[in-house]
């Protein structure tokens, strides 16, 4: 009966996560790794600050002064907090970002993330990726062999969901 109870709140949890995604863009002095970033509709992306004083520009080009012409424009605060900026990408197409402070998008500091329209079955299996961590229902750090949902953690930012039953 656990077993039972435990899938299917797994599958009510599965279900309302959507098969939406996190990623994670790390923000550097000159640098945003992943510099370029495919993700789909409903997607969320999280810039990390590793160490100064950045922010992500949507808006207009830091170099050459015009517009990105992106399908939305957006523009953080400039910040030297860890966590600097999280956006759910909601309307597909090509971004072009880079860090309007000082001569940081000069220097390298730019980026792009391509947004599909809607994931596809084939956007599932996803090979050459490392496992970071995995998580239980909970959130807990758990081993990738655990029974019900575990979550996978990759190393590009990348989240899985998967239901194992043993």
């Amino acid at each position: 009966m656990k077993k039972i109870s435990t899938f299917l709140i797994a599958i009510l949890f599965v279900c309302n996560l959507n098969a939406q995604s996190s990623y994670t863009v790390n923000a550097g002095n000159f640098y945003y790794t992943p510099q370029l970033l495919t993700i789909n509709v409903g997607d969320t992306v999280h810039w990390i600050n590793d160490g100064g004083f950045h922010n992500v520009n949507f808006d207009v080009n830091s170099i050459t002064g015009a517009s990105f012409n992106n399908p939305v424009s957006f523009t953080s605060t400039p910040t030297n907090d860890v966590e600097m900026y999280s956006y759910v990408f909601t309307v597909a197409g090509s971004y072009d970002y880079d860090c309007s402070v000082g001569s940081h998008a000069a220097n390298g500091m730019v980026g792009s993330i391509i947004v599909n329209a809607a994931s596809s079955l084939e956007n599932l299996s996803v090979s050459n990726r490392t496992i970071s961590k995995t998580y239980n229902l909970l959130g807990k750090i758990t081993s990738e062999i655990s029974n019900g949902l575990i979550i996978y953690r990759y190393k590009d930012g990348t989240t899985e969901k998967k239901i194992i039953l043993k």
